[in-house]
């Protein structure tokens, strides 16, 4: 998604009309489907999904109902067309080849961003595997982008994908990569002799940023070539909640969507590489997740664990959730209403601050509360 964001924002400070495609959303449903940054209008989401209506029930009648992801990636993409986009920047939803985004032809570019263990039960339990069904967006004629930091036994797959669609193989060159600076508001780096400030906090971030510079560069010979300075202003100009993001900076006040080990071991590089100890958290998480190394990884770094119940019917309930937080973690608190949560672990935290992570889900769900909570303290 983030990687998905910086992109789509650079080819919209180039002048493109831009789509950009994402799931899940945060602020809104609407937020999944943008045009230059501007979410689809209410009315024109209405009428798309009226006039799809119709079609979903005939299929339904002759026995293959489409799914929910189906019904959206149709409404997005027929909107991008009707609206005249020049180009749509799409995010996978899951896997790549049975995905319904894949029903596209070859993209310009195929993106595969970093691979872990994540819906196992239905990608596969190996990284080979997974990787396997990642590569189905791969198709011949695109030039293919890989994450720099990618496992042995994935980068193996994607190599073997590639050349077998005759498309090459792109990956950022770390040697030409350096951080100038790094906080909480986000990093400065040079890539390629190219300043670029990235509004996304976290060491993960800059890679992601790398993958999307090597994109952007991939389309050079392509009408959507653009200027150093645009992709600068575009990656700078990206914005996208609940990716460690910072709602207050002193005391911080930070939420992210960690929902899995890789995202937890990136939130912990990007907690240790700014000073973040004894934070307060609210933490909740989906019970299909793979819940227990995640709490184990950020324990060190959080004081208490304020544990609650996920608005999903997937989510642990909080009462079981708490049981394993105990395991990692000296003092949990069990609050099942994520949004009492918040608030309580604003008043709780002190000095080193507040952090919310486990699912998108608890971000979608307390963030507008945390903002709620933090202007009346301003006022």
């Amino acid at each position: 998604g983030s990687t998905t964001t910086m992109i789509a924002s650079a080819l919209a400070a180039g002048g493109f009309k831009t789509g950009k495609f994402i799931s899940p959303f945060i602020l809104e449903f609407r937020e999944r489907m943008q045009i230059d940054g501007k979410m689809i209008p209410e009315e024109t989401l209405a009428a798309l999904a009226t006039r799809l209506r119709p079609i979903a029930e005939e299929f339904k009648a002759a026995g293959d109902p489409p799914t929910e992801f189906e019904l959206v990636t149709v409404l997005g993409l027929t909107w991008f067309a009707e609206a005249g986009c020049d180009i749509a920047v799409l995010e996978v939803g899951l896997g790549g080849r049975l995905d319904a985004t894949n029903i596209i032809p070859a993209p310009l570019v195929a993106v595969i961003t970093r691979i872990d263990y994540d819906h196992t039960a239905i990608l596969g339990d190996t990284l080979a595997a997974i990787a396997g069904e990642k590569c189905g967006i791969i198709k011949r004629g695109s030039t293919v982008i890989c994450y720099p930091d990618q496992s042995e036994e994935a980068l193996a797959v994607i190599r073997r994908r590639a050349a077998e669609e005759d498309d090459p193989l792109r990956l950022p060159d770390l040697t030409q990569l350096s951080t100038l600076s790094s906080d909480l508001t986000g990093s400065r780096i040079r890539y390629k002799g190219q300043e670029v400030f990235i509004p996304l906090a976290g060491p993960h971030q800059i890679l992601n940023a790398a993958t999307a510079l090597e994109a952007l560069e991939a389309l050079s010979g392509s009408r959507f070539a653009l200027p150093p300075s645009t992709v600068s202003a575009g990656i700078a100009a990206a914005r996208f909640p609940a990716r460690l993001e910072l709602l207050r900076q002193t005391p911080p006040v930070l939420v992210d969507g960690a929902h899995n080990p890789n995202g937890g071991q990136a939130l912990c590089n990007a907690l240790r590489s700014l000073g973040l100890r004894d934070l307060t958290a609210v933490v909740g998480m989906l019970r299909d997740k793979d819940c227990l190394p995640v709490l184990r990884m950020m324990a060190p770094y959080c004081a208490r664990m304020i544990v609650t119940t996920v608005p999903n019917p997937r989510s642990y309930p909080a009462e079981e959730f708490a049981a394993l937080a105990r395991g990692v973690c000296p003092e949990v608190t069990v609050c099942p209403d994520c949004e009492e949560a918040a608030r309580l672990a604003l008043s709780a935290a002190g000095e080193h601050g507040v952090l919310v992570f486990g699912s998108l889900y608890l971000a979608s769900a307390v963030r507008p509360v945390l903002l709620e909570e933090l202007q009346k303290a301003k006022n």
